[in-house]
């Protein structure tokens, strides 16, 4: 085998560089077959993509060939298993290989499909073949009926001119196409993948803070729901002081008491008719923390069931909250008086209080309700 030259090396070396610079898939073909072609030159050198089920083949070319029109894309398809390379899978998928290792030139051009009607056309006499590795082994028939698809290259020269020299460039380079092929693919993938997690963002009220309480990453939502609920925040890089009071107790009730969950209970403030859900995650104690805010409709009377209370006590509770007397109260659940009494006898033994000022107070404090906070 020919050696290749001090020449041959230095560029082959220069040709894998730049094939690890490639991270666009869309224009993945063009930029390898320009890098390709420089160090084995070819007429017409291009990639193709095809699912061996199918056979639809995509063809990539260079910007300076128009492509194949749609009657030669149907004679290829039509044609595809008379090329001598193709008719040698899974055989020839394992390294580079050019028509005459397999077909003599006369029986070559007794090819009605493949070497008439495609090679001969454009005045082409040999073609040299290489795939990208694939898992895939057996038989050429077990092997057409998956799922796989090929990802090769092709290059077709007018006379029978490829070269010992030829194969073992494209040889070496073989593996580094593969990679840089697969490093396009999961390139766009972790596009993709930042997208998805930038759009979900956008609907998330998230704030990454550190342990100054200094803001490293705020989502859209998150500043307008900021904005809605602290009229005046101290600074872009900095929470509202009421709430940054907040974290700190709540870490420090965390450090206390290890057994604590790792989701803090939440802060709940009220504006309106609407309340804003605060949740604070401790991901390490000094280490940065994570803060979930959500807007919420909220509904007073289910929250009162969390503390303890019977549904009907409950009832009670909230219309006590609402500024009604026993009477109205009486009147607005159908029940009498006195069994209003009972209830609220109840309500303030789970409580712990003894009246119903007190009752509405720690009712709202162990549910986290606070109304909107005063300006800064």
């Amino acid at each position: 085998m020919e050696p290749l030259s001090s020449k041959d090396t230095q560029n082959l070396h220069q040709g894998i560089q730049k094939l690890y610079t490639l991270r666009n898939l869309d224009t993945f073909g063009v930029d390898a077959l320009l890098i390709l072609n420089q160090l084995v030159p070819s007429e017409i050198p291009h990639l193709h993509v095809t699912p061996v089920r199918t056979r639809q083949v995509l063809h990539t070319f260079l910007p300076d060939f128009p492509g194949y029109t749609p009657e030669l894309e149907q004679v290829i398809h039509q044609h595809f298993g008379e090329h001598p390379i193709l008719h040698h899978m899974p055989q020839t998928l394992d390294g580079v290989y050019k028509l005459s290792d397999f077909i003599s030139q006369k029986k070559l051009q007794c090819l009605e499909g493949f070497y008439q009607q495609f090679l001969r056309p454009f005045g082409l006499e040999d073609q040299m073949v290489f795939f990208l590795p694939n898992a895939n082994s057996g038989s050429w028939s077990e092997f057409s009926q998956t799922d796989a698809t090929l990802v090769g290259f092709a290059l077709h020269r007018p006379q029978l001119s490829f070269t010992e020299r030829d194969r073992l460039i494209l040889n070496l380079l073989r593996p580094h196409l593969f990679q840089a092929y697969g490093n396009a693919q999961h390139y766009r993938q972790l596009q993709q993948d930042l997208s998805q997690l930038q759009q979900s963002l956008n609907h998330l009220g998230l704030v990454i803070l550190n342990t100054e309480g200094q803001v490293q990453f705020v989502t859209p939502k998150a500043v307008v729901l900021l904005k809605n609920y602290f009229s005046k925040p101290t600074g872009s890089l900095q929470l509202p002081d009421h709430l940054w009071a907040w974290i700190k107790h709540q870490v420090t009730c965390f450090t206390k008491n290890l057994d604590l969950p790792k989701a803090c209970l939440p802060l709940r403030i009220q504006l309106a008719s609407k309340q804003l859900v605060i949740r604070l995650v401790v991901e390490q104690p000094g280490d940065r923390y994570l803060l979930l805010l959500e807007e919420q409709t909220p509904s007073l009377l289910n929250s009162l069931e969390l503390l303890g209370l019977s549904p009907r006590e409950a009832e009670v509770l909230f219309w006590v909250m609402q500024g009604k007397d026993n009477k109205a109260i009486a009147a607005q659940l159908s029940i009498h008086k006195s069994t209003v009494r009972k209830h609220l006898e109840s309500i303030y033994r789970k409580l712990g209080v003894q009246s119903r000022t007190e009752a509405i107070a720690q009712a709202l404090e162990k549910l986290g309700f606070l109304h909107s906070l005063p300006l800064n």
